[in-house]
This record gives structure tokens, C-alpha cells and sequence, in this order.
């Protein structure tokens, strides 16, 4: 093994006409030398004499294979000798502008002041000299370069403008690490006198990515998988992100070192000042999502607060703003009754998570760019990576990097990891040629390799492989209709693919185009297969080998497909499975979501009470249940589509999904109208009416209720007529009009008396005694509520007499009778401490401070306010907390 420190050279230039000059450079491996552009390329001179030297060892003549004197890297090759025979490459690392902790280097050289003139060369020797010093990851982020600060203070040269460093120029810059050993950072560029004889310029090794793209040498080189510097000291335990729920960086990563150095700083350089945003746009099967994960687990150290992914489903999955807005608010731990009721409350919500610490979002295929501007970061100090096919032009400020397919050399080592390199190495010009086939794409080159390693083509000749690729390449390019020309290669991975599939595989795999959402468990899959769940647990298995299936989900229970194979898929099966046979595979999978949720809620009580387990799979799967209703829909599935929605009421009141909510509802009424289901039609009247009324559509709301009155009264329908009356007279005090309210609540009433519901006649009391109180009548408010209140104690029912209790006291207050009010309200107060009823107790604290305020006891009213305001903290709801921090402002005024 070569010591790093026997690596370093001398790099001598024998001008035509003029003096020679020396200059430092290392053996990266086999005959490969790094050494900065300059040394060997300053005035355009072809002729001069390139050699390197190792002390009185040798002296090797060495041709210039690229050199960017704008970069100021040079790559060179120099003849062979016995000591470089199987000379290993270097590990190369990357210094990670995202980290703050000082890198540890070193460096070997040959600088001026240590030479020594000796008989019998031209150029006189000079003695190494090894320099060692940090560098600070955060110094000179504008112009791309490093900052060496060395520990080291060289002799003086003479002359008064000359460098003491000169000759160290292109030594290559190490740091070690403990268990990788001696790791390439940089090359020494230049020596700035002005910052003093301990600054060095040094430029970081990833230019070289540009440098030796798509040449032959560029494979020697091996630089890839670039370690991130500075690396966690073993033992330590680096800072947990608080919110993070990304998929696992795949050890099979290539390239893209470029695309990553490029995002990082524009995601990192104006983060104080700004909130950057950046779209990786690229073709279909290029590799964004990955690259965008990977891009986000490196800087795990700078945005500790939250890392966090969404889809956003593409060309071929729909996913709505405001679900992608709870989905968000999902991974920063919210749900249920903490969940914001209405969309600008959620949007703030959102924004104050990412203030609350660095924040960096992931919104993976974007396909329209006016829904997903209001999911950026507003605030400096978090950002977002997009991912779209397209560059997103309308998303102002953003940058852009363009993800393009990988270049051969890359793309072969890609290939290579996943058949292994023995058996590239057997038949090298064949791998060239699948890479050159698939265009070098990730997930072509991916399922191309998925489809080699399988038991029954392990030994297949790649030649083989790579004939078929090339037959299917030419009939794909006659066919009309299909991919664009530039997914060739990737639809001629998959037919190959998919061909050397079992047929029950295959016909699983078509089946999977059929399904409406976007990801999906083996038990759904085998439902619309029509085969037994451990079956298609096994054929899942199979696909997820070749790369056909993707293995989704914290524990590997959920599948998914990239959106160019349900393409595929899906147009298998139109081609395959009879019209009828693909319609019914798509009930029976709408069907075992609908069994799923009539299971959970249609227990008693279930609504108000939903049972745990029906949360926790709503979470997952309710994406998945809007794409089946819109399914459903479309296809003119109304019995479906009614066993889809009637269900979610409960699910979606808890999740205050109100959008979601007026959505499925109005497709409900129009399905039961279509099918003249009045039963359906009314129980969806009523739901969605409530959903327009809390997103403020209160004028679109008149109609439904009506419509509701109309078929609850001719169904005889008593309960629900008096429900719709009162709802409808809470409508009309929305609307400022209590008088048609207390229109509506006396039929209300009228129907409770008739049937004896003295508890309905107490529940209705409250809403009557609003409109009064509305009405600036609080007197007969009052009279309402006293009726009210006795009936309750002779019922003995302690929710009802708090229920009267409160109510009573907002009219005493309207009425001025402050200490009758916090008299009235005190039972009700303790009812609720007592039950440990938080939201409950925060209401009465904060009527209480009302009381207080408006009694001119401004002190009572801040510790009143005050107490709740702690609860409703601790509740996390946003809305009651910024009313209460408003009235302890007004407790100050």
C-alpha cells in the first residue's frame, strides 16, 4: 500500500524559449498525476516539456490530458514505471458548506526555499516539505474556492514581491480520517501575499466532475462517492433532526457531485437573508428525487429543525394544495383537533413551523407551480427543493439546476454496482453499449441491472442484453403515440424487463397501472388482481428485484410506482385485459377501501369517536381514498362513489380538512341525485353545507339547506328537520340575521315539543338565546336560558346545566350583570377543571377574563386570559391563542 505522503512530485515545464519552473503535484493513481492548470499552461504554449519527478527517484515524461486553467486543475498522465504498477487511487472528500467545524488538512509539497542545487540536473532538486493547518468550510463561498490556513511559516524568499510558497502550487490538500484513511480535498492554487505567509487558495477537487466528464481517463480516476468533510468524530452523536421523515440515501448514488455542490451553496450561501428555493428540472426517469434526497441528507447539519418530503404526484397523480398543506403539517407532528381549522390559518401555521427552526422542504414532482407557492418557506433561514420536468419559470427567485442524464463513465459505474464489476469487466464493450442504449438514465439503468442480477439471468451474455435492448430501441422509435423521443431508453428498459417477467408477474404488474392512487400495500394490490394477498406479496417481491416496484413506508409494508411504469403499466393492460375485466378491477380496489371505512365507521358513535386504528390508516391511505372518489366519479361510479364518502365525515371533520370536505360532499349530492337517492342526498346536503359555512361560503349554503328542509320533510325525517332548522338558523346569525334565525328555531322547537325531546329543546336554547343576545335583546336571552337551566337540574344531566350555565353568563355580561355572570359561570368552570377538560376550561377562562374586562377589572381579566392562554398553548391551536394574546393586549390598553 502507498503512503500518502510518497505520492507527492515535483512537476517540471521545460519551456522552447525562457527559464523552467517547478511545481508541486500527486499521484491520484495508476499514472495519473493532479496538479493546479498554471504549473503546466499559462501562456498557450504547446511545445514546452511536461515531466514529473519524484527526488532522485525518477523522472517521467507526462502528456497534459486536461487542463482548465479557469479552474486551475490539471490532470496528467505520465509513462510507465514498476513503481506505479497497481498504484490505488486516492479517496476523494468534498468540504460541506452547510458544516462549520474546522477541517483538519495537510499538504506535501516542493517549494522554492527548500532547493537544493545538485550536479547533474537542469532543474535543481528540492526537498518535500509537508504543511499542515485547517480549513474553514464558510471562507470564500462567492467564488467557490478554499481557504488554507497553515500552521507552517516557510523560510523568506528573496525579492520583494515573491511568494514564500511558490512552488507548492498544485501540491493536492489531504485531511485523514480514522477510518478511511487519507482523504483528497483540494489542489493548492495560489498565495495571496496580502493575507500573509499562512493563507493558502486552494481549489476544491470537484471541479474536477466538469473537468473529466465523458473521458476516457475519467474512469481511472475513480472519484467518485465523495465523502462529506468534516466528518462526526467517532462515538459522537450528531444532532437528531427533530422532523424527518425522508426516504434512505441508496448506497448505489453516482455522479451528480456537480448538481450537489451547485445546489448546496444556493441553498446554503443567502440563507441568513433569504429563504432560497431550488427547482432540479430535468426529463422523466433522470434521477430528481433521488438527487433532491440525497442533497437533503447531507445537510442534516444545517437544516436541524425539520427535512421533510412530500410527492405531489406529477403528471399522474393530483394532489390539491391544501392536502399537500396537512400532509406538511402531518410530518410536523399535527393532527386532529391541533390541525388548523381553515386553509390561511393552516398556511400560517405552517410558516411559524419553519420559523421555528432551519427548515428544509422537499416537494418532489411538482407539475403546477401555482399550487405549490404557497408551500415555500416565507421567512429567511428555511428552504425548498423542487423537483419538476419542468424548469417552473413562474416560481419567482428561484435558481434552477438542471438534472441531465448521467454522462457514460458515470453511467457505467452506476451499471456496475448493480451487476458487479467482475462482469462488467468481462464484457466491457457490451456494458458500453446498454449504458449508450439507455441514455443514461438512473431508473432505465436501474431496472436494466434489476433485470440482469435476476436468478434466471445471471448468466445471460450482456451482448445478448444489449442486442435486445437495441431491437427494442428501433421498435419503439416507429411506434406513434407513445414516450417521447427521448424515453427511448427508458421504455425499452421496461419492455425487456417486463418481458423476462413470469406471466402471473406480469399480469400483476399490469394490474398495478389500474390502481387510482399513488402508493399502495400487497393486500390492495391482491384485491385488484383478484389473487390471495400472500401471492401477491411474493410476485411484489419479484418486481421490487428487478426495480419494477419501488419498496416504500418506514418498515418496507408499502409499495409504489415511478410514474413513467404506471404509465407503462397501465398501457399493458388497456392492451391486454379486456375493457370490461380493467373495470372491474378498479371496483374491486375501490371496494376494499370502501370496506375498510364502512369496517371503522359505521360502529356506533364512531364519528364522534374515531377509533384509533381508522386514524392511523387515513393517515397513510387518504391521499390514496380522494384519487379513488375522483376515480369514481369520472367513470360515473356512483353506488361507489357514495360508499367512498359517506364514510369520511368523521375523518375529515378531525383532520379539518374543510376543503377536502366541500369536494367529496358535492360529488356525493350529485351522485345520489343521479341515482335519486334522497337518503344519500341528505345526509351529503348536510355535510356539505357545513363545510361551506366554516370556509366562509355562507351565501352558496342558503340553497343546500333548503334542499335538505325539502327532502327531510318529505321523508317525515323529524330528527333531522329539526338538526337542518337550527343549523340553518346558525346560518342566518352568520349572516346577520338573527330575526330569520329565530324563525327557523321556533320550527325547531315546535318539532322537539311535539315529539316530548326536552333534551333538544335545552340544546336548542343556547342558539336561540345568540340570536337574542344578537339582536341586542339579552334580557329574553336570559329568560330563555333560566327555562332552560331549571328543566336541566330536574333532568339532573350535568352536561346540559353547564351547557345553560355559560350561556346564561355571556347574557348576564351583555347585560352588565357582571357578578351574576362570573357567579353563573363558576359552576361551569370547575365542571370542566375537574374533567380536565382543557379546551373546555380555556373557553370558560376566557369568557370569564370578558367579564372581568368589561367590569373594568383589568387585573382579573389578564390572569384570567392568561390561564387560558397557557392551555390553549399547550393545545397547540393557533387561532385561540392569537385571540387571547390579542385580548391581553386589550387588558394593558
Amino acid at each position: 500500500m502507498t503512503a500518502p505522503i510518497e505520492r507527492a512530485v515535483e512537476v517540471l515545464r521545460r519551456r522552447r524559449t525562457g527559464p523552467w519552473s517547478v511545481g508541486s503535484g500527486c499521484l491520484v493513481g495508476g499514472r495519473l498525476v493532479l496538479t493546479a492548470a498554471h504549473n503546466v499552461f499559462t501562456d498557450g504554449s504547446v511545445d514546452d516539456v511536461i515531466s514529473v519527478r519524484r527526488g532522485d527517484r525518477f523522472e517521467l515524461a507526462a502528456e497534459v490530458l486536461a487542463a482548465d486553467p479557469a479552474q486551475d486543475l490539471a490532470v496528467l498522465r505520465v509513462a510507465d514505471h514498476p513503481s506505479l504498477t497497481d498504484l490505488p487511487a486516492v479517496r476523494y472528500a468534498r468540504i460541506d458548506r452547510g458544516r462549520t467545524a474546522l477541517v483538519e488538512c495537510w499538504a506535501m509539497g516542493y517549494p522554492g526555499w527548500n532547493e537544493h542545487p545538485q550536479s547533474g540536473t537542469d532543474v535543481p532538486l528540492r526537498d518535500s516539505s509537508q504543511i499542515n493547518g485547517v480549513i474553514p468550510p464558510g471562507s470564500h463561498l462567492r467564488r467557490g474556492l478554499l481557504e488554507f490556513r497553515t500552521q507552517s511559516t516557510p523560510e523568506g524568499t528573496s525579492g520583494r514581491n515573491g511568494s514564500q510558497w511558490r512552488g507548492m502550487s498544485g501540491a493536492v490538500v489531504f485531511s485523514d480520517d480514522p477510518q478511511l484513511g487519507a482523504l483528497a480535498v483540494g489542489v493548492v492554487s495560489e498565495h495571496h501575499i496580502p493575507e500573509g505567509s499562512s493563507t493558502l487558495t486552494v481549489v476544491p477537487l470537484t471541479g474536477l466532475i466538469e473537468l473529466g466528464r465523458g473521458t476516457p481517463w475519467w474512469w481511472d480516476l475513480r472519484a467518485d462517492n465523495w465523502v462529506a468533510l468534516p466528518r462526526i468524530p467517532a462515538g459522537a452523536l450528531p444532532r437528531t433532526t427533530r422532523y424527518m421523515n425522508l426516504g434512505r440515501a441508496r448506497a448505489n448514488f453516482t455522479d451528480r457531485e456537480r448538481a450537489i455542490v451547485r445546489a448546496t451553496g444556493l441553498l446554503v450561501d443567502q440563507l441568513e437573508d433569504s429563504a432560497p428555493v431550488v427547482v432540479l428540472h430535468g426529463m422523466a426517469g433522470v434521477g430528481k428525487t433521488e438527487l433532491a434526497t440525497q442533497i437533503a441528507h447531507r445537510l442534516a447539519p444545517t437544516f436541524w429543525h425539520a427535512r421533510i418530503r412530500i410527492d405531489l404526484g406529477g403528471e399522474g397523480f393530483d394532489v390539491s394544495t391544501e392536502a399537500a398543506m396537512i400532509e406538511l403539517l402531518q410530518a410536523f407532528g399535527l393532527s386532529g383537533d391541533s390541525l388548523p381549522p381553515d386553509a390561511r390559518a393552516r398556511r400560517q401555521r405552517l410558516q411559524d413551523h419553519l420559523r421555528a427552526g432551519p427548515s428544509l422542504l422537499v416537494l418532489d414532482n411538482v407539475a403546477d407551480a401555482a399550487r405549490v407557492v404557497p408551500l415555500l418557506p416565507a421567512a429567511p433561514g428555511s428552504a425548498a427543493i423542487l423537483t419538476s420536468r419542468s424548469a417552473l419559470p413562474s416560481v419567482q427567485g428561484a435558481d434552477r439546476v438542471e438534472v441531465e442524464p448521467l454522462p457514460d463513465t458515470e453511467a457505467l459505474r452506476l451499471f456496475e454496482r448493480i451487476i458487479g464489476a467482475e462482469r462488467v469487466a468481462r464484457e466491457r464493450d457490451a456494458a458500453d453499449t446498454i449504458v449508450t442504449l439507455l441514455g443514461g438514465l438512473p431508473l432505465a439503468i436501474c431496472i436494466t441491472g434489476g433485470n440482469l442480477i435476476a436468478p434466471s439471468q445471471r448468466r445471460r451474455p450482456l451482448s445478448e442484453h444489449a442486442g435486445l435492448l437495441a431491437d427494442e430501441r428501433r421498435r419503439i422509435s416507429q411506434l406513434e403515440g407513445q414516450l417521447d423521443g427521448e424515453d427511448i431508453g427508458v421504455r425499452s428498459s421496461f419492455e425487456i424487463s417486463y418481458r423476462a417477467l413470469r406471466e402471473d408477474t406480469r399480469r400483476l404488474f399490469r394490474y398495478l397501472g389500474l390502481l387510482a392512487g399513488a402508493d399502495f400495500v400487497p393486500a390492495l394490490a391482491a384485491r385488484c388482481a383478484d389473487i390471495e394477498e400472500e401471492k401477491a406479496g411474493r410476485l411484489l417481491g419479484e418486481l421490487a428485484d428487478r426495480q419494477l416496484v419501488e419498496v416504500d413506508g418506514p418498515t418496507g409494508e408499502r409499495y409504489q410506482l415511478h410514474d413513467l411504469l404506471r404509465l407503462y403499466a397501465r398501457e399493458h393492460a388497456e392492451r391486454t385485459e379486456p375493457e370490461a375485466e380493467r373495470h372491474h378491477a378498479f371496483q374491486r380496489s375501490a371496494d376494499w377501501y370502501a370496506t375498510r371505512l364502512d369496517t371503522w365507521m359505521n360502529r356506533p358513535g364512531a364519528h364522534e369517536n374515531l377509533p384509533a386504528e381508522a386514524i392511523d390508516w387515513f393517515t397513510e391511505e387518504h391521499l390514496n381514498v380522494q384519487a379513488n372518489i375522483r376515480r369514481a366519479y369520472e367513470s360515473h361510479e356512483w353506488e361507489l362513489l357514495l360508499r367512498l364518502v359517506e364514510p369520511l365525515y368523521g375523518l375529515l371533520f378531525y383532520r379539518s380538512q374543510w376543503e377536502e370536505m366541500e369536494a367529496v360532499k358535492t360529488m356525493a349530492v350529485e351522485a345520489a341525485r343521479t341515482r335519486h337517492d334522497e337518503s344519500a342526498e341528505l345526509g351529503s346536503l348536510i355535510h356539505l353545507a357545513e363545510a361551506r359555512r366554516i370556509l366562509g361560503r355562507r351565501e352558496e349554503t342558503t340553497g343546500l339547506y333548503e334542499r335538505a328542509l325539502e327532502i327531510a320533510r318529505a321523508r317525515g325525517d323529524e330528527d333531522k328537520e329539526g338538526w337542518i332548522l337550527t343549523h340553518f338558523g346558525d346560518l342566518q346569525c352568520d349572516l346577520e340575521r338573527p330575526g330569520d334565525a329565530l324563525r327557523r328555531y321556533t320550527e325547531a322547537r315546535a318539532i322537539y315539543r311535539q315529539r316530548g325531546d326536552t333534551g333538544a329543546e335545552i340544546w336548542l336554547s343556547a342558539h336561540v338565546a345568540d340570536a337574542y343576545r344578537q339582536l341586542d335583546r339579552p334580557e329574553e336571552a336570559a329568560h330563555v336560558l333560566t327555562d332552560a337551566l331549571e328543566a336541566s337540574r330536574r333532568r339532573g344531566d350535568p352536561a346540559e346545566i353547564v351547557w345553560c350555565q355559560w350561556h346564561l353568563a355571556l347574557a348576564y355580561d351583555q347585560m352588565g350583570r357582571y357578578a351574576e355572570a362570573e357567579e353563573t359561570l363558576a359552576p361551569a368552570t370547575e365542571f370542566h377543571r375537574h374533567r380536565g377538560d382543557q379546551a373546555g376550561l380555556a373557553t370558560m377562562l376566557t369568557i370569564l377574563g370578558d367579564i372581568h374586562l368589561h367590569a373594568s377589572r383589568p387585573a382579573l381579566a389578564r390572569e384570567a386570559y392568561g390561564e387560558a392562554l397557557e392551555l390553549v398553548r399547550s393545545l397547540d391551536i393557533p387561532r385561540r391563542v392569537a385571540e387571547l394574546e390579542a385580548a391581553m393586549e386589550r387588558t394593558s390598553g
